[in-house]
C-alpha cells in the first residue's frame, strides 16, 4: 500500500512533536486514530456490500439461466405430449375405424345364394341390440355378450360397511 518505513514514521512524529507540542499530541493522535478507524470501518462496509451485491448479481443471473432452461424442456415435453397425443389419436381413428368396418361386415346380411328354380329369401333381421344398459349406461355392442354383461351389472357387490 504505502511504503513508509519506521524511519519515516519516526520522523512524522517528531516533526507532530514539534508543530502540535506535547498538550494537544495526544488530541491529535485520538483522532486521527478515530479517523483511520472509521475509514477502516467503511471500507470493510463497502466491501461487504459489493460482495452481496455480487452474489446477488450471481444468483439472479442462475436464477435467468434456470428459468430459460425451464421454459427450453418445457417447452421441448409439450412437443413430446402433443406429438404422442397426436399420434394416439390417429392410431385410435385407424382402430376405431377398422372395428366399424368389422362390425359393419359381421352385421350385414350375407347374400343368399341364387340357385336355379329357387327364389332368393331374404336374410333373417338382426334383432337391435341396446347400445348401453339402462342402470349402468354401458356400452353393449356384441349380442353374444349382452346377456352375461347384463347379468354383471345387475349384481351388486358385497356392501363393505355390514
Amino acid at each position: 500500500m504505502l511504503d513508509i518505513g519506521f524511519s519515516e514514521l519516526l520522523l512524522c512524529f517528531i516533526v507532530a512533536l514539534i508543530v502540535l507540542g506535547p498538550e494537544r499530541l495526544p488530541a491529535a493522535a485520538r483522532g486521527i486514530g478515530r479517523w483511520t478507524g472509521k475509514a477502516r470501518s467503511y471500507m470493510r462496509n463497502l466491501t461487504a456490500e459489493l460482495e452481496r451485491e455480487s452474489h446477488v448479481a450471481e444468483f439472479k443471473q442462475q436464477v435467468s439461466d434456470a428459468k430459460r432452461i425451464l421454459d427450453d424442456e418445457s417447452s421441448e415435453m409439450k412437443k413430446s405430449f402433443d406429438q404422442t397425443a397426436s399420434q394416439i389419436e390417429t392410431e385410435t381413428r385407424a382402430v376405431a375405424a377398422e372395428v366399424q368396418q368389422q362390425v359393419a361386415e359381421v352385421t350385414q346380411p350375407e347374400a343368399a345364394p341364387n340357385l336355379p328354380g329357387e327364389a332368393a329369401t331374404a336374410a333373417t333381421p338382426v334383432p337391435e341390440l341396446p347400445t348401453t344398459s339402462a342402470e349402468h349406461e354401458t356400452p353393449v355392442a356384441v349380442a353374444g355378450i349382452q346377456a352375461p354383461v347384463a347379468a354383471a351389472l345387475e349384481t351388486k357387490p358385497p356392501d363393505p360397511h355390514v
